[in-house]
């Protein structure tokens, strides 16, 4: 019964943990992070794998489309587009930091995802709009007005330099959107408690054996 005890206080330590850590990214961002983390890696669920859950998951961010009316190729394209932007979202390793990993694999990822993005918004619907302010708005519906609002949410999300705080945490196992809640903006994992406490036992644990050798 002391182990079940112990192991129960660490569980709802870690809940606590995830809770605060994982709290959504403010305003239009919010858009960005749900559509990132519409998959989970580590958990093995997908909401855009087929025609019906993309379908689902646009209608309940207001972006309905008719039944039937997405096929794979639809898939196909809103998977791209998706990890085109975890790929933007990452940032390089050690934050500019000196370590023994290559920092260059984060810039590359960025680059790709820049690619990616920006062949993407070519042929998708938006429109600057003309009033007592110049803004920028999607204009179409489904599956195209949805990519069109997540490109208007990353362009705000950069003027007003928000966006710098919405990151992939830098577990490969794990790469869950998350919006860095930190006052100095230098989180590197959606959560310390899990995916960064498995880091630094992954880096004691090769020192450990770079030691022995």
């Amino acid at each position: 019964m002391r182990g079940d005890a112990g192991q129960l206080v660490m569980l709802v330590s870690v809940t606590t943990e995830d809770a605060d850590a994982r709290r959504p990214a403010p305003g239009r961002l919010r858009l960005v992070q749900d559509f990132c983390n519409s998959v989970d890696f580590e958990g093995g669920w997908d909401d855009l794998a087929d025609p019906g859950g993309l379908t689902t998951w646009l209608a309940a961010k207001g972006h309905a489309v008719r039944e039937g009316g997405l096929g794979p190729d639809d898939v196909g394209r809103a998977l791209r587009f998706r990890e085109a932007l975890r790929d933007l979202l990452s940032v390089p390793a050690h934050h500019g930091r000196p370590g023994p990993q290559d920092e260059s694999p984060g810039l590359d990822r960025r680059e790709r995802g820049r690619r990616v993005l920006a062949e993407a918004a070519a042929d998708l619907p938006l429109a600057v709009v003309v009033g007592e302010r110049f803004t920028i708005a999607p204009t179409g519906t489904g599956l195209s007005g949805a990519l069109a609002a997540i490109l208007v949410a990353l362009a705000f999300g950069d003027a007003d330099r928000t966006l710098s705080r919405l990151k992939v945490c830098q577990a490969d196992s794990c790469r869950w959107v998350f919006y860095d809640q930190s006052r100095n903006g230098s989180s590197r994992w959606c959560t310390m408690q899990l995916c960064g406490a498995r880091n630094k036992n992954r880096v004691y644990r090769r020192r450990q054996r770079e030691a022995v050798e």
